[in-house]
């Protein structure tokens, strides 16, 4: 069984309990009720479980590893003892996915799908440029991740929604903030930006854990 197929199977089964337990045990009045955001903090952390379990990875070890580079890049400025240990985590991480993709290449796992050693679709990673993508190419991008099955629903709409320049339609969004959806421009950066402003307003954990899952993605495409 492929990425694709195991990851659409444990969204359908997980789909078919909750509506098993809404139907059966209705919530109290008082009770929290069950919000769409909940429901996709699941999805989101149940398609990057399944990825990360089935290419091998050490989850423990990844979270530890993007935790230490998160406090990094938080910082406003860092020394140069600081900048090689970023630079040292960062390539720490990256083999982490390598050693996996080794592992498995040496299991002989032929029924995986052709990936780079950082777990990305081989012909995805071939096709798009991440740090040199125009907004209409960035939600190609997106729909192929999801069938691929390495984002969720949630983190494509996320990655396809950008305030696009129109000459139809009126805006409120300032021209500032209006990107021309034909012009290449570094993704990367912008969920980089979008990621670090997270840690200084009152955003949801969900959503956080949202816009970090795609920034590393992105990274690794």
């Amino acid at each position: 069984m492929n990425v694709s197929t195991l990851l659409s199977t444990a969204t359908s089964q997980a789909g078919s309990s909750q509506q098993t337990r809404q139907a059966e045990q209705p919530p109290a009045p008082e009770a929290k009720q069950a919000t769409p955001d909940n429901d996709e903090t699941f999805i989101d952390k149940a398609y990057r479980s399944l990825v990360l379990n089935r290419m091998g990875v050490d989850t423990e070890q990844l979270e530890e590893i993007d935790q230490k580079i998160e406090e990094l890049e938080s910082k406003s400025s860092l020394t140069k003892d600081e900048k090689d240990k970023l630079e040292s985590l960062m390539k720490a991480r990256d083999q982490l996915f390598e050693e996996a993709m080794r592992r498995q290449a040496e299991e002989g796992n032929s029924s995986q799908p052709s990936v780079t050693s950082n777990g990305i679709p081989t012909e995805i990673a071939n096709k798009y440029d991440p740090r040199a993508i125009s907004p209409d190419d960035m939600s190609l991008l997106a729909k192929d991740l999801h069938e691929a099955g390495v984002i969720s629903w949630e983190q494509r709409s996320r990655m396809s929604f950008q305030f696009v320049k129109t000459h139809l339609y009126k805006t409120h969004t300032p021209e500032s903030q209006q990107v021309d959806p034909s012009e290449p421009m570094d993704f990367v950066k912008v969920w980089e930006e979008r990621v670090k402003a997270n840690e200084y307003f009152n955003v949801p954990a969900d959503q956080k854990a949202r816009e970090q899952g795609i920034l590393d993605v992105l990274r690794r495409v």
